[in-house]
């Protein structure tokens, strides 16, 4: 169960602010992030089994993120390849989220951004991609269209008071708050073999320059990337 939260043109220090947890297999193999042999302008985790993403950011801006939808249909092509897809091409967001073939897929939410449009797009219902308005803040986990978790209520919470310090971001991303895992920001289920395995925050300024922290939950590991705009 991931946790995504992005705010679009809240802040005028930064135009674009992400906070992210990945939570997946603990045995799913993984390439921490670091600049894309295809792009070096591109930063992000890569999934080693089927080559995508779940989270990618490209100098300036361009940005990919997905999550599953919990008890939605299986089975397909890796959804992860979809971030992979935008962040190395230049389709507008929204032209984008418009030529997914949605029914090959199994159960994802997908956020684009293309340094002008953040579009949210799913295949958990029917309804057509959508824009998330500037001065907002877009959130979500691994619930369906509607079903608004208290997690995802948290992270626009800690999102709208602390989105000009990446630094209490990431200590929001990364702190265990006990119950269900509809409310636990940072998942931690041995038993299940599965829990948080990193934490992503994201920052792009009002020039273009990105910042990128990214934190292990396996012995607190951070890498630290900046991607000066290209512009």
């Amino acid at each position: 169960m991931c946790l995504i939260a992005v705010a679009h043109r809240v802040s005028e220090d930064f135009p674009l602010a992400i906070a992210a947890n990945r939570d997946e297999l603990y045995d799913r193999p993984t390439l921490a992030a670091a600049p894309w042999p295809e792009d070096p302008r591109v930063i992000g985790g890569r999934d080693r089994r089927a080559g995508g993403s779940w989270l990618a950011v490209r100098a300036g801006g361009r940005f990919a993120a997905v999550t599953n939808v919990r008890d939605a249909r299986a089975g397909g092509p890796s959804r992860g390849l979809l971030v992979s897809r935008f962040v190395l091409g230049d389709d507008d967001a929204l032209d984008f989220a418009n030529s997914i073939d949605r029914d090959a897929y199994a159960g994802f939410h997908l956020i684009l951004g293309d340094g002008a449009t953040v579009a949210h797009v799913t295949n958990a219902d029917a309804a057509p991609p959508s824009i998330v308005q500037p001065g907002s803040i877009f959130a979500v986990s691994n619930g369906r269209p509607g079903d608004d978790w208290p997690k995802v209520e948290l992270a626009r919470a800690a999102m709208s008071s602390a989105i000009d310090d990446p630094e209490k971001l990431l200590d929001f991303l990364t702190t265990r708050r006990g119950g269900p895992i509809e409310q636990e920001v940072f998942v931690v289920a041995p038993e299940l073999g599965y829990g948080t395995r990193s934490s992503t925050v994201i920052t792009v300024d009002a020039r273009g320059n990105v910042a990128f922290i990214e934190r292990a939950a396996a012995g607190g590991d951070e890498a630290r990337w900046r991607l000066p705009s290209p512009s």
